[in-house]
Protein backbone atom coordinates (compact mmCIF):
# COMPACT_ATOMS: atom_id res chain seq x y z
CA UNK A 1 0.00 0.00 0.00
CA UNK A 2 2.67 2.23 0.74
CA UNK A 3 4.47 1.61 -2.50
CA UNK A 4 1.21 2.30 -4.49
CA UNK A 5 0.76 5.50 -2.37
CA UNK A 6 3.97 6.80 -3.10
CA UNK A 7 3.59 6.02 -6.67
CA UNK A 8 0.48 8.01 -6.95
CA UNK A 9 2.42 11.10 -4.75
CA UNK A 10 5.42 10.86 -7.94
CA UNK A 11 2.34 10.72 -10.61
CA UNK A 12 0.91 13.38 -8.59
CA UNK A 13 4.00 15.69 -8.34
CA UNK A 14 4.97 15.12 -12.34
CA UNK A 15 1.74 15.84 -13.50
CA UNK A 16 1.86 19.27 -11.90
CA UNK A 17 5.11 20.30 -13.38
CA UNK A 18 5.04 22.95 -15.82
CA UNK A 19 4.37 22.41 -19.11
CA UNK A 20 5.10 24.68 -22.15
CA UNK A 21 2.76 24.73 -25.66
CA UNK A 22 4.91 23.71 -28.57
CA UNK A 23 4.25 26.59 -30.46
CA UNK A 24 4.70 30.65 -30.15
CA UNK A 25 2.18 33.04 -31.48
CA UNK A 26 4.34 35.64 -32.29
CA UNK A 27 1.66 38.81 -34.20
CA UNK A 28 3.46 42.12 -33.84
CA UNK A 29 1.38 44.85 -35.12
CA UNK A 30 1.64 47.05 -37.55
CA UNK A 31 -0.13 50.52 -37.65
CA UNK A 32 -2.00 52.01 -41.01
CA UNK A 33 0.27 53.50 -43.23
CA UNK A 34 -0.45 56.79 -45.06
CA UNK A 35 -0.90 56.48 -48.29
CA UNK A 36 0.76 58.24 -51.02
CA UNK A 37 4.45 58.71 -50.30
CA UNK A 38 5.11 57.32 -53.45
CA UNK A 39 4.28 57.70 -57.02
CA UNK A 40 2.06 55.12 -58.82
CA UNK A 41 4.10 52.39 -60.30
CA UNK A 42 6.76 51.97 -57.87
CA UNK A 43 7.07 47.88 -57.28
CA UNK A 44 8.69 46.76 -54.35
CA UNK A 45 9.78 42.94 -53.33
CA UNK A 46 10.16 42.42 -49.64
CA UNK A 47 11.89 38.97 -48.47
CA UNK A 48 12.99 37.53 -45.42
CA UNK A 49 15.93 35.43 -44.17
CA UNK A 50 17.05 33.78 -40.77
CA UNK A 51 20.44 33.71 -39.76
CA UNK A 52 19.82 32.53 -36.19
CA UNK A 53 21.18 28.56 -35.33
CA UNK A 54 18.22 27.74 -33.80
CA UNK A 55 14.40 27.99 -34.59
CA UNK A 56 13.40 28.85 -30.87
CA UNK A 57 12.13 32.64 -30.40
CA UNK A 58 11.23 31.46 -26.28
CA UNK A 59 13.97 29.83 -24.39
CA UNK A 60 12.65 28.06 -20.82
CA UNK A 61 15.86 27.52 -18.52
CA UNK A 62 14.57 27.30 -15.21
CA UNK A 63 16.27 25.18 -12.17
CA UNK A 64 15.24 21.61 -11.73
CA UNK A 65 13.83 21.67 -15.76
CA UNK A 66 15.18 20.70 -18.74
CA UNK A 67 15.46 23.67 -20.78
CA UNK A 68 12.76 24.40 -23.33
CA UNK A 69 13.14 25.81 -26.36
CA UNK A 70 9.58 26.73 -27.79
CA UNK A 71 9.96 28.03 -31.88
CA UNK A 72 6.90 29.93 -33.63
CA UNK A 73 4.15 28.88 -35.63
CA UNK A 74 4.96 30.81 -38.60
CA UNK A 75 8.86 31.72 -39.40
CA UNK A 76 9.71 35.21 -37.97
CA UNK A 77 11.24 36.00 -41.16
CA UNK A 78 8.79 35.22 -43.31
CA UNK A 79 6.09 37.25 -40.58
CA UNK A 80 8.27 40.18 -40.61
CA UNK A 81 8.87 40.37 -44.38
CA UNK A 82 4.53 39.94 -44.78
CA UNK A 83 3.52 42.43 -42.15
CA UNK A 84 6.58 45.17 -43.54
CA UNK A 85 5.22 44.19 -47.52
CA UNK A 86 1.53 44.87 -46.00
CA UNK A 87 2.63 48.45 -44.17
CA UNK A 88 4.70 49.53 -47.91
CA UNK A 89 1.45 48.55 -50.02
CA UNK A 90 -0.27 50.55 -47.38
CA UNK A 91 1.98 53.57 -48.40
CA UNK A 92 1.68 53.25 -51.80
CA UNK A 93 4.15 50.44 -53.44
CA UNK A 94 2.89 47.82 -55.64
CA UNK A 95 4.15 44.44 -55.07
CA UNK A 96 6.72 43.39 -57.28
CA UNK A 97 8.37 39.68 -57.45
CA UNK A 98 10.54 40.86 -59.91
CA UNK A 99 10.98 44.45 -58.84
CA UNK A 100 14.28 46.60 -59.58
CA UNK A 101 14.15 47.55 -55.72
CA UNK A 102 14.42 44.68 -53.17
CA UNK A 103 14.09 44.98 -49.38
CA UNK A 104 15.41 42.13 -46.97
CA UNK A 105 14.53 41.60 -43.68
CA UNK A 106 17.22 39.46 -41.79
CA UNK A 107 16.61 37.96 -38.40
CA UNK A 108 19.84 37.71 -36.76
CA UNK A 109 18.71 37.24 -33.55
CA UNK A 110 14.79 36.93 -31.84
CA UNK A 111 14.40 35.09 -28.12
CA UNK A 112 12.46 35.92 -24.79
CA UNK A 113 14.43 33.61 -22.65
CA UNK A 114 13.26 33.19 -18.96
CA UNK A 115 14.78 32.35 -15.70
CA UNK A 116 15.05 32.38 -12.29
CA UNK A 117 18.16 33.18 -10.88
CA UNK A 118 17.01 33.52 -7.10
CA UNK A 119 13.70 34.07 -6.00
CA UNK A 120 12.49 36.17 -8.80
CA UNK A 121 11.21 34.75 -12.34
CA UNK A 122 13.46 37.02 -15.02
CA UNK A 123 12.03 37.27 -18.81
CA UNK A 124 14.97 38.68 -21.27
CA UNK A 125 13.89 39.91 -24.57
CA UNK A 126 16.48 40.89 -27.31
CA UNK A 127 15.74 41.58 -31.22
CA UNK A 128 18.37 42.31 -33.23
CA UNK A 129 16.74 42.38 -37.15
CA UNK A 130 18.58 43.74 -40.37
CA UNK A 131 17.22 45.89 -43.33
CA UNK A 132 18.44 46.03 -46.47
CA UNK A 133 17.20 47.97 -49.30
CA UNK A 134 18.30 47.29 -52.94
CA UNK A 135 17.10 50.08 -55.58
CA UNK A 136 19.36 49.67 -59.31
CA UNK A 137 22.60 48.92 -57.37
CA UNK A 138 22.52 51.02 -54.28
CA UNK A 139 22.48 49.57 -51.42
CA UNK A 140 20.97 50.75 -47.75
CA UNK A 141 21.56 48.76 -44.53
CA UNK A 142 19.71 49.52 -41.05
CA UNK A 143 20.22 47.44 -38.17
CA UNK A 144 17.44 47.54 -35.06
CA UNK A 145 18.37 46.36 -31.64
CA UNK A 146 15.89 46.07 -29.04
CA UNK A 147 16.65 44.30 -25.71
CA UNK A 148 14.31 44.48 -22.70
CA UNK A 149 13.55 42.87 -19.14
CA UNK A 150 11.14 42.29 -16.93
CA UNK A 151 11.15 40.77 -13.34
CA UNK A 152 8.41 38.65 -11.43
CA UNK A 153 7.20 36.99 -8.44
CA UNK A 154 4.45 34.51 -10.21
CA UNK A 155 6.24 32.74 -13.38
CA UNK A 156 5.08 34.61 -16.63
CA UNK A 157 3.01 32.20 -19.09
CA UNK A 158 4.35 32.08 -22.84
CA UNK A 159 2.03 34.98 -23.60
CA UNK A 160 3.80 37.58 -21.63
CA UNK A 161 7.15 36.32 -23.05
CA UNK A 162 5.19 37.08 -26.63
CA UNK A 163 4.02 40.15 -25.51
CA UNK A 164 7.79 41.46 -25.01
CA UNK A 165 9.11 40.35 -28.85
CA UNK A 166 5.96 41.49 -30.00
CA UNK A 167 6.50 45.21 -28.80
CA UNK A 168 9.93 44.71 -29.54
CA UNK A 169 8.89 43.80 -33.59
CA UNK A 170 5.99 46.49 -33.82
CA UNK A 171 8.68 49.61 -32.74
CA UNK A 172 10.92 47.92 -35.28
CA UNK A 173 8.81 47.91 -37.88
CA UNK A 174 7.03 51.31 -37.27
CA UNK A 175 10.84 52.71 -37.32
CA UNK A 176 11.54 51.25 -40.64
CA UNK A 177 7.87 51.95 -42.27
CA UNK A 178 8.51 55.89 -40.70
CA UNK A 179 12.34 55.67 -41.81
CA UNK A 180 12.99 59.03 -43.96
CA UNK A 181 16.40 56.91 -45.45
CA UNK A 182 14.13 54.02 -46.46
CA UNK A 183 11.53 55.68 -48.28
CA UNK A 184 14.29 58.10 -49.82
CA UNK A 185 16.18 54.87 -50.92
CA UNK A 186 12.66 53.05 -52.44
CA UNK A 187 12.66 56.22 -54.59
CA UNK A 188 16.50 55.94 -55.68
CA UNK A 189 17.47 59.31 -53.37
CA UNK A 190 20.64 57.95 -51.79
Amino acid sequence: MKKLMLLLSVLLFVGCAASWPQKANLNPVVDDQLDGLYQPGVDVSVNGQDERSGSQIIKIALPDSPVTLIPNQVSPHILLAERLQNGFQQQGVARGSQSNINISVVVEELQATLTKPGVMFNANAKSRIKLTVSNNGNILNKEYNRASSQDSVTRPDIHDLEVLLNEQLSEIMSQALSDNQIRGAIKGQF
